[in-house]
C-alpha cells in the first residue's frame, strides 16, 4: 500500500513538473523581477528538479535495495532527469511562448545533484536504523 502512495506522489509531482514547464506565464508572472532578479528563472528549474530522485527513491524501493542498486539508482535519477529536463527545454524551443535555455538544463542538473545528495543522507539514516533495530533484537 505504502509504496502505491509513494508511486502516486511521484506520478503527481511528475505530472505537475510538466504543467509548469508548459504553462503559458505570459502576463501572470514575471521571473525576471523575483527575489533572486534575473536569475530567478534558474532558481525555479532548481527547485522544480530537486524533488526528482527524493520522490523516486520512496516510489522504487526495489532499486536501492543495496549499496551497488543505490548507486545504479542514483545515476539513473540523475540520467532519467537530465533527460526529462532536456526534453523540456527542447519542447518549450518549440511553443513559441517559451524558450530553450541550456542554462536551464544546468539549473535542473544542480537541483537532481543536491538532491542525490539528499537521498543519500536518507539512505544513510534508513540504513542506520534497520542496523539498530537488528541489534536490538
Amino acid at each position: 500500500m505504502r509504496n502505491k502512495v509513494f508511486k502516486g506522489v511521484f506520478t503527481v509531482y511528475l505530472i505537475l513538473l510538466f504543467i509548469c514547464c508548459f504553462w503559458d506565464f505570459r502576463g501572470s508572472i514575471d521571473l525576471n523581477t523575483g527575489i533572486f532578479g534575473p536569475h530567478t528563472d534558474k532558481v525555479v528549474h532548481f527547485l522544480l528538479f530537486l524533488p526528482f530522485p527524493v520522490t523516486a527513491y520512496f516510489a522504487f524501493p526495489g532499486l536501492r535495495d543495496t549499496k551497488l542498486k543505490l548507486a545504479r539508482f542514483c545515476l539513473l535519477a540523475f540520467l532519467a532527469g537530465t533527460a526529462v529536463g532536456t526534453l523540456i527545454e527542447k519542447i518549450q524551443g518549440w511553443t513559441g511562448y517559451r524558450s530553450c535555455d541550456i542554462i536551464d538544463v544546468a539549473a535542473d542538473c544542480c537541483g537532481l545533484v543536491c538532491a542525490i545528495g539528499i537521498v543519500l543522507l536518507i539512505d544513510t539514516v534508513r540504513r542506520y536504523r534497520e542496523t539498530e533495530e537488528k541489534r536490538r533484537k
